[in-house]
């Protein structure tokens, strides 16, 4: 998977760490403190409202999760079915497993 040089240092280390906690409980936490308990769902290329080729296109890796429990107000739209995504936009600044940073 290809990673521009934005998203490469935000998500980098999630992606590289994924295949070994995909199954996990996570905790997402930002940086006002929010936090969603959620599960990992799947992942995709996406891009922004522009069109290829105007300027400030870009295309960039979306994550989507399943909320379990969610405190405060996160940065994240969830749906009816407690299925959120985020990408390097609204990247947390910590996803834990357990006591383990995974990004």
């Amino acid at each position: 998977m290809f990673l521009n040089e934005k998203e490469g240092t935000i998500i980098g280390n999630f992606l590289k760490n994924l295949d070994k906690f995909d199954i996990e409980e996570m905790t997402l936490v930002w940086s006002e403190g929010e936090t969603i308990t959620a599960r990992f769902d799947t992942c995709f290329e996406d891009e922004n409202e522009f069109e290829e080729n105007e300027i400030g296109y870009e295309e960039f890796t979306t994550f989507v999760f399943e909320a379990i429990c969610i405190s405060g107000d996160p940065p994240v739209f969830i749906t009816e079915d407690n299925f959120f995504c985020v990408n390097y936009h609204n990247f947390p600044n910590k996803i834990m497993v357990g006591k383990q940073k995974i990004n």
